[in-house]
């Protein structure tokens, strides 16, 4: 049993390399549309995920917070799982995470069996939670997770950062965890992610890093609310990729991003809506309904966010990078 249990490890460790070669970045964390009544519109998400690819991007996120995993239903989650990997040809991440234990390892199960990789976050409701409860919370899901996995860093919203130290001891203990996707702001942690180990893979969560990834060491980014103009950071990383760092930096891909992205920073609505109403302005008619405590855009921050994506596209395209 003891042999079995350590070839599984290797397995996985070699699965865990392979995904790390072939996840490609911008990853990006999708939106769950809702209809008015309240559904998770399906139709809608399939038409989100064609914007997507129709862009270039090749490997997204699922359930993360963009897609407002903490207002779904494990129900919910697993059939938005599963509608995404049904119409989605690229890599798939699916975000697992929950406070209740049982949940988080249900849903890790379910992943496991068609995603190609999951990610988990610690629980968000227990602030300040000690680093040994932490610890337990991993080692009681991540045996679920059998498929390459990210641990995912969030501490604006758990109010307690994945500690580097438990990072490398999940990583000797689970062989499945292959990375990191980090949306905290603390860079000092990002580079101790860094360290720990060879191919350990660091995504981080923050729109205006695309073009500096190499000064962090990181594998990528991942990005939810410039998912509606995703070709831009789809650009940042092929420019990223091949070395032409200055095409990416220098009042240039990076800019136009930036541009976006300050918009969205002077909003006073959501992320989360801000991106749905962003996607309504590539795709009319998609839905922007978002579930209570959020609120969704207003007609006038509609206008105006829709005016933003207009002219940041103009920006890209004037540029010559876009059509």
């Amino acid at each position: 049993m003891r042999g079995s249990a350590a070839g599984a490890g290797y397995r996985l460790a070699w699965e865990a390399r392979a995904v790390t070669e072939l996840l490609r970045c911008p990853i990006v964390a999708t939106v769950t549309p809702f209809r008015r009544s309240g559904v998770v519109d399906l139709p809608a998400l399939s038409d989100y995920l064609g914007l997507l690819k129709a862009v270039g991007v090749e490997s997204i996120l699922v359930n993360g917070t963009t897609g407002e995993f903490a207002s779904l239903t494990v129900r919910e989650r697993i059939r938005v799982a599963e509608h995404c990997r049904g119409g989605w040809s690229g890599r798939l991440v699916v975000h697992v995470g929950s406070c209740a234990v049982a949940d988080a390892a249900e849903l890790g199960r379910h992943a496991s069996a068609f995603a190609d990789g999951v990610a988990v976050m610690n629980p968000y409701f227990y602030a300040h939670a000690c680093k040994a409860g932490m610890a337990s919370y991993f080692a009681a899901v991540l045996p679920s997770c059998t498929r390459p996995t990210l641990l995912y860093n969030f501490p604006r919203h758990t109010q307690a950062p994945i500690p580097p130290y438990l990072v490398a001891q999940l990583v000797r203990q689970f062989p499945q965890v292959i990375g990191v996707k980090d949306s905290g702001k603390d860079r000092a942690v990002t580079r101790e992610y860094r360290t720990v180990g060879t191919g350990f893979g660091v995504y981080v969560g923050d729109d205006r890093v695309g073009a500096r990834i190499g000064e962090l060491g990181a594998a990528g980014v991942v990005t939810g609310a410039g998912g509606p103009i995703a070709e831009i950071p789809v650009a940042i990383a092929a420019a990223v990729a091949t070395g032409d760092i200055g095409r990416a930096q220098d009042q240039d891909l990076q800019d136009a991003f930036d541009y976006y992205t300050d918009a969205r920073k002077r909003s006073s609505i959501s992320d989360i809506a801000f991106a749905k109403a962003a996607t309504a302005a590539r795709l009319p008619g998609f839905p922007t309904q978002v579930r209570p405590p959020l609120v969704a855009a207003s007609t006038g921050q509609m206008r105006e966010i829709h005016a933003v994506v207009r002219s940041t596209l103009t920006r890209y395209a004037a540029r010559g990078l876009g059509g």
